[in-house]
């Protein structure tokens, strides 16, 4: 019961929390612009640290490459450093599915959950992998109900 109640709590608190979509991925706001900010002052400072050092021991026509070099290895240090700070806030459950889910979600998708049936029931590649995951017997069901 108390982590029912825990878990509750955790999504309430994480619903609240505004989210935008970049690239396909869910990000708080403040955190990413975080990392950005910290990503571009590691690898820029690199840079103009290296234009500022390597003169004094490296050839003229060098300077500019070691310093590039310098600010790739910024940005790397930006992006470890950024992994550890910002670690994924987001909540996944699991819950089972049963064949009238499963059908559901094939029909909310405007699949005819027989016809996918048909499909993996003549392509064996297919077949074995739902049989390994445990979903064949599933979508078999499903499938064999909407004649």
């Amino acid at each position: 019961m108390e982590t029912e109640m825990v878990r509750n709590e955790q999504q309430k608190a994480t619903s609240q929390k505004e989210y935008i979509e970049i690239l396909g991925d869910t990000v708080v706001p403040v955190r990413i612009l975080s990392a950005i900010v910290i990503s571009i002052c590691l690898s820029i400072g690199g840079y103009f640290l290296g234009k500022s050092i390597f003169p004094k021991f490296a050839e003229a026509k060098m300077v500019g490459s070691y310093s590039l070099l310098l600010g790739i290895a910024g940005s790397v240090i930006g992006l470890i450093i950024c992994a550890n700070l910002f670690k994924p806030s987001r909540i996944l459950t699991e819950e089972e599915t049963g064949s009238e889910d499963l059908e559901e979600i094939l029909i909310s998708m405007q699949v005819d959950p027989k016809a996918e049936y048909d499909l993996i029931k003549d392509d064996p590649v297919t077949r074995k992998e739902m049989e390994e995951l445990g979903i064949l017997e599933t979508f078999k069901r499903s499938g064999g109900r909407s004649e």
